[in-house]
């Protein structure tokens, strides 16, 4: 049985919540900020460097503008954030993988929805917006570094405003959308896809806490696996290659395929957050499966 006191919320138990979270993991969400800030840092005075090594901004046939060097830092720290997002998440409920730690975590004096949505706040929504600011922290960093070295020949652009990631990206989409004449919801699709796979490493970390991230990118590409090989024979058995080849280009440049998957990632979020929700409501102290 979950020995969570009742499904109720209320905001003075939940700050309190967040607050014993914090407190008790402050070292480990310390370290990971660290990390990511030195990671990102890294990647921008690389990026800076291999920008002026390559003429990046000095061929007159390759020249770019600040906003244009902006744009790949950008979709670079987009990627990174996928990424970040899907293991901080799979941290959410990491106090389950052991009874002791179940016991502590479960029988504290606050609802099951107040520490579900503790979990959400400190390592879904607090680490994304940690780590933006870490991204912007880790640019200035940049600046401070390499400032002093620049000359005519080696190009120090001013900070990047990560805040207009979102924009960027989706114009960047929609650039690429018009020149291939697609009506275009991808910029859409990664944005919302994002919060989806947070609701499927959140699902995770309720499923497997313990290797929560290997084990749920595990299962994820062991289900790819299997949709491939499913896929592949279909194909085959379409018959005229070329027909299915010609549906396929009309599909997709007739904007049918990504109005298709703007639905299913919403489908996807909606479906991988309400079972992270339903599964974390049914543990109990005893045993972790899932369907008892």
């Amino acid at each position: 049985m979950n020995t969570a006191i009742n499904q109720t919320f209320d905001w003075s138990r939940f700050t309190a919540t967040v607050r014993k979270e914090v407190v008790e993991n402050k070292r480990m969400l310390l370290f990971t900020i660290i990390g990511i800030y030195g990671l990102l840092t890294m990647v921008m005075i690389l990026g800076n460097l291999i920008a002026h090594q390559s003429d990046f901004f000095t061929d007159a046939e390759f020249a770019r503008t600040p906003a244009e060097f902006a744009r790949a830092p950008q979709m670079l720290v987009g990627s990174i954030a996928s990424f970040v997002a899907c293991i901080s998440a799979s941290l959410a409920f990491k106090d389950l993988k052991t009874k002791p730690g179940r016991t502590h975590y479960l029988t504290s004096p606050s609802s099951t929805l107040e520490k579900f949505l503790a979990g959400v706040l400190i390592y879904a929504v607090g680490m994304m917006i940690a780590f933006f600011v870490c991204a912007q922290l880790a640019d200035l960093t940049r600046i401070a570094a390499l400032w002093w070295f620049r000359s005519d020949t080696f190009f120090v652009p001013g900070p990047i405003n990560f805040l207009n990631s979102v924009a960027e990206t989706v114009r960047s989409y929609d650039e690429i959308a018009d020149a291939a004449n697609i009506t275009s919801y991808m910029s859409l699709v990664m944005w919302v896809g994002l919060i989806a796979n947070m609701g499927l490493f959140l699902m995770g970390s309720v499923l497997w806490p313990r290797l929560s991230a290997l084990k749920t990118f595990a299962a994820l590409y062991a289900v790819e696996f299997v949709v491939f090989l499913i896929a592949v024979p279909a194909a085959l058995c379409f018959g005229d290659m070329e027909a299915f080849a010609q549906w396929f280009m009309e599909f997709v440049t007739g904007g049918t395929f990504s109005t298709s998957m703007f639905i299913w990632v919403i489908v996807q979020a909606i479906v991988f957050w309400a079972l992270a929700w339903y599964l974390f409501k049914r543990k109990d102290v005893v045993s972790l499966k899932w369907w008892k």
